[in-house]
């Protein structure tokens, strides 16, 4: 089964893109050594595969087995943030993982928060916004919708530069590129990342 994203790529493919005003997407593992422009970000949100069965399908979409197990994967993830060392960082996650996830970050901020949020603005489709920083404040998110909450995250945080190490389709980038920001993002799948850049040029959500 194939999964194209609209053809995206076909006009707008981004094996390593940067835009006019240096934001930059580039098609990266994230087993892989964190490429240095990511080191600029001085904020980040990620949206990471929750469980093993949602990362074994992002691999099955990019036409790729999985060798890892969800364990190494999270682990990685957050050993990206700590390389990247962020002022304040977002993860959100499911309810699986949420406990773990909070203890993760708590190993790299002194204040953590999280609240409640949904995805795909369906109140059925409940998941969690962990907030991890060094400096206390408890913005009032929780019952937003994930995508609001990035939009409020791009457009009222203090940053230069937001990263995200799974760009995925790329709301990050459209809301960090509407609020005048830069954003610097990874994903595996060029296909996917194709729609972020998309997304951002045709400045269409």
């Amino acid at each position: 089964m194939k999964f194209e994203y609209g053809k995206a790529y076909e006009k707008y493919p981004v094996e390593d893109f940067t835009f006019p005003d240096g934001s930059r997407l580039k098609v990266h593992n994230i087993f892989n050594q964190t490429p240095e422009f990511m080191k600029s970000a001085d904020l980040l949100f990620v949206d990471p595969p929750w469980n093993v069965g949602n990362l074994r399908c992002f691999y099955t979409k990019n036409g790729q087995p999985l060798e890892a197990t969800f364990e190494d994967f999270y682990h990685r993830v957050f050993e990206v943030i700590k390389e990247i060392k962020p002022k304040t960082a977002y993860i959100e996650i499911g309810k699986e993982y949420l406990a773990e996830f909070i203890q993760e970050t708590k190993k790299l901020y002194k204040y953590v928060t999280f609240y409640n949020s949904t995805y795909y603005h369906s109140s059925k489709n409940l998941c969690y916004v962990i907030r991890g920083s060094n400096r206390a404040k408890k913005p009032k998110l929780d019952g937003l919708d994930e995508e609001n909450i990035i939009g409020w995250i791009c457009q009222n945080e203090d940053y230069e530069i937001i990263a995200d190490p799974c760009m995925g389709q790329g709301l990050v980038a459209f809301y960090a590129h509407k609020a005048n920001k830069r954003f610097v993002g990874t994903e595996m799948n060029p296909k996917r990342l194709a729609v972020a850049r998309k997304r951002v040029e045709e400045k269409k959500k």
